[in-house]
């Protein structure tokens, strides 16, 4: 995890990768065998199969946000960061800055993780 983390992603790439995700989902309805249909149906049937990928596709319609907040470390999750989070987290009451997309129930998801399982969903 640490590698993962050390890889972040800022919120404007955050942004690009979530635009992929969404244009690869209309990519694949146009490569499909069958006749035309609906794509919005076929966006549809991905966002029900991936929670990710509806998550994602909230996020590029402007359904929900991307914002960056502070998530509280547990000290036993501390090996776990990189340098740069570890040094923030000291300063910052054990807490770190993260990229998180906000529903519109309030519900917060780390977009790194989304992503991860919107592609994961597409393969």
């Amino acid at each position: 995890m640490a590698d993962a983390r050390a890889a972040m992603l800022s919120r404007k790439k955050a942004m690009l990768a979530a635009y992929l995700v969404d244009a690869y989902a209309d990519r694949l309805f146009a490569a499909r065998a069958e006749p035309a249909a609906d794509v919005l149906e076929f966006r549809q049937g991905l966002a029900r199969a991936s929670a990710a990928l509806a998550a994602i596709f909230d996020l590029v319609a402007g359904r929900t946000e991307l914002l960056t907040e502070p998530v509280e470390v547990p000290l036993a999750d501390y090996g776990k960061l990189g340098v740069e989070d570890f040094m923030v987290s000291l300063y910052n009451g054990h807490a770190v800055q993260r990229l998180r997309i906000v529903g519109p129930d309030g519900g917060r998801q780390d977009v790194h993780e989304v992503l991860a399982a919107a592609v994961a969903a597409l393969r």
